[in-house]
């Protein structure tokens, strides 16, 4: 089922309340900001600005190097619209396949991702909707080989709708499955190597201003650090420039190293670590010390304990007194207490490597681990920041071994008004959200999270306001028709009391792009043809169809309202907004007429009104007599109406013989 066709009201979601809800302190550390609204506190998370995918495009081809054997991929998309791309692991192909869509679009070619179709059986390629000169990019690299097969068999007829609509698409396939291919597709099929390392991370470096010589590039650590996948190479980089902030004048090679240090897999040596110590209350100290890592000694003690007794480990242990004492256990366990008086495992990442022992060796506990955050954030000694680093570290777990179930359980818990009395609660669910959001593999989970509450009439405004910012601040700028439908849905259900309101946000969404404007009258024009159709539809309509836009030409040579879809789009919600009569009728129409005075063919958006009431003489008669009203007002053309009248006539049939018309002051009299 398309998004589109799931009823109003359908969704279900699982929002908890809880049978008590603890105050919530940020104890005697840091400050931390409670936010005022959902709005505030969603905007609090986005760190700089969004990225939209054709600012990553831009972003990525000023870093990409290119395989020697890329033309063979150029060729094969201009040659047949369509190009497969394999190549070995780490080869670097889905960036390739963005960076191939880029180069062969014009400004104004609408983009997309296809981020359902990989995972999803249900979701075909007949379903997408594809709008003229579009490019398309079907990631394949994680699909299950059903699913892989399912598409493989759906790509030739996608083909040919791609060449009515003069669009493209590259689509990524895993090696292991490139025997899959059938003779038809192997003719679109390139492949591509994997370029040098050293290309790459000095393309990375000096895209942010470091150069590095060819001997640094050449040392013995840096060529074995060189030797990993394109996406390695990447965060390799990242990490080069941030340590590169925080230390300029260190020499790059020092740099260099620290980088290349911190990629150290500590992973067997927190195993060991871990199998030293038998007992369960060890086991936990250790846990907590990797989730709560930077805290207070006394925060991570009491964290130990709650999933001690979560566990229900405290029954099978001597009395406490009998027990090694805390701190002694931290000595033990090679933990310090750095000033000032902070948890530290001492060395680069171990936090991450015994966060990944825990949750990998132990998947029957990760839903005990996730009640045990939702214990621990409540804890008085906690700080603001211990809390947005334990968020930070239990969603990364539970993303990295695909549980995002796990993360949304606590979205909804935390988020739920009732829950929060004070209102940090709210800003973890956020954040939480927004990191969700962000991910790579299981982000379609969370937008599909957002979607289900856009559809939902009974949820919290509170959560609405959430709704609408996370849509058109973290969705709308890679999905940005995922968003359309998101905040058209909650238009429909909100209250109008939110800052921005949905339709605010969908308006301004649609006014930055002609596809997603006409992604919107699309939707607009099912939505008023449904037998109750809904307020809130004609308001959008109102805003929407601004008649300005539609003829505009300083942009493109071609005004909207010259293109057929947009034209039968039009006229279909004119002929809805005639029929039931509503009050934004009125003062669309004058604007359509004001509008029509000020351009030189009129005829642009006078035939779309009259085409719109051609199906009943009533309707036309009530058309020239509205624009008549106008035509005396302070403002009203009569020369317009005239026109608007012989293209009414002309609507029933009757010729411009037929009638010798008085001049145009009489005629509206």
């Amino acid at each position: 089922m398309s998004e589109n066709e799931v009823p109003d009201g359908s969704a279900e979601t699982h929002f908890e309340e809880e049978v008590s809800a603890s105050s919530i302190h940020t104890g005697t550390g840091d400050v931390y900001n409670i936010f005022g609204s959902g709005h505030e506190s969603v905007m609090s998370r986005i760190r700089g600005p969004r990225i939209t995918f054709k600012g990553d495009l831009s972003w990525s081809e000023q870093r990409f190097v290119a395989p020697d054997d890329l033309d063979g991929a150029r060729e094969k998309l201009r040659r047949h619209g369509t190009a497969l791309l394999t190549g070995p692991p780490g080869s670097g192909r889905s960036t390739a396949a963005k960076v191939l869509v880029n180069e062969s679009a014009g400004d104004e070619s609408p983009y997309a991702l296809l981020t359902d179709e990989p995972y999803d059986p249900a979701h075909r390629l007949a379903d997408v909707q594809l709008l003229t000169d579009h490019r398309l990019v079907l990631d394949l690299l994680d699909a299950s080989e059903d699913v892989f097969l399912t598409r493989m068999r759906e790509v030739p007829e996608f083909r040919a709708r791609l060449v009515n609509a003069k669009a493209y698409l590259v689509v990524v396939v895993p090696d292991e499955f490139a025997h899959h291919l059938g003779d038809q597709l192997r003719q679109c099929t390139a492949r591509i190597s994997r370029p040098a390392g050293d290309r790459v991370l000095r393309r990375h470096l000096e895209a942010e201003g470091l150069h590095p010589t060819a001997g640094q590039l050449a040392s013995e650590d840096v060529v074995t650090a060189l030797d990993q996948s394109m996406a390695q190479i990447s965060h390799l980089a990242t990490r080069i420039i941030e340590i590169s902030r925080y230390a300029p004048h260190s020499p790059l090679d020092d740099r260099l190293a620290e980088a290349i240090s911190e990629q150290a897999d500590r992973r067997d040596e927190a195993a060991k670590l871990v199998e030293q110590r038998a007992t369960g209350r060890e086991r936990a100290i250790l846990l907590a010390s990797a989730m709560c890592h930077g805290a207070s000694p006394d925060a991570v003690f009491f964290a130990s304990h709650h999933l001690v007794e979560l566990l229900g480990l405290d029954g099978s242990e001597r009395p406490r007194l009998e027990q090694h004492g805390y701190r002694g256990q931290l000595k033990d366990l090679g933990i310090d207490i750095a000033a000032p008086n902070r948890v530290d495992l001492g060395r680069w990442d171990f936090d991450r490597a015994l966060l990944e022992h825990f949750w990998d060796n132990y998947p029957d506990l990760r839903s005990t681990y996730r009640q045990w955050v939702d214990e621990v954030i409540r804890m008085d000694l906690l700080t603001g920041a211990d809390r947005v680093s334990l968020v930070d570290r239990f969603t990364g777990q539970a993303l990295r071994t695909n549980s995002p179930d796990h993360v949304i359980r606590l979205v909804e818990r935390w988020l739920e008004p009732r829950n929060h009395r004070s209102r940090p609660l709210r800003d973890f669910g956020v954040q939480a959200l927004t990191n969700g959001l962000e991910d790579n593999r299981h982000g379609r989970h969370f937008r599909r999270l957002v979607y289900e509450w856009s559809k939902n009439s009974g949820l919290p405004d509170e959560v609405g306001q959430i709704l609408v910012t996370v849509t058109a601040n973290l969705i709308a700028p890679n999905y940005p028709d995922q968003a359309v439908v998101r905040l058209h849905h909650r238009a429909r259900g909100e209250s109008g009391l939110g800052a921005p309101t949905a339709q605010d946000a969908l308006l301004e969404l649609a006014a930055s792009s002609d596809a997603l404007l006409r992604l919107l009258l699309q939707r607009l024009r099912i939505g008023l043809r449904q037998p109750d159709p809904q307020a809130a539809d004609f308001a959008l309509l109102a805003r929407a169809a601004d008649p300005r836009r539609l003829v505009d030409t300083s942009r493109v040579s071609r005004p909207l309202a010259a293109r057929a879809e947009v034209r039968a789009d039009l006229v279909a919600c004119w002929r809805e907004l005639f029929a039931h009569r509503s009050g934004h009728t009125h003062q669309l129409l004058g604007t359509w007429l004001v509008t029509a005075e000020m351009i030189s063919n009129a005829d642009l958006l006078l035939a779309i009104l009259v085409e719109a009431a051609q199906e009943s003489v009533d309707l036309l008669a009530k058309l020239y007599v509205a624009g008549r009203d106008w035509s005396e007002t302070s403002h009203g053309q009569p020369h317009v109406v005239v026109r608007l009248s012989q293209l009414i006539d002309f609507a029933q049939g009757l010729q411009n013989q037929d009638f010798a018309y008085p001049r145009p002051e009489e005629f509206v009299r």
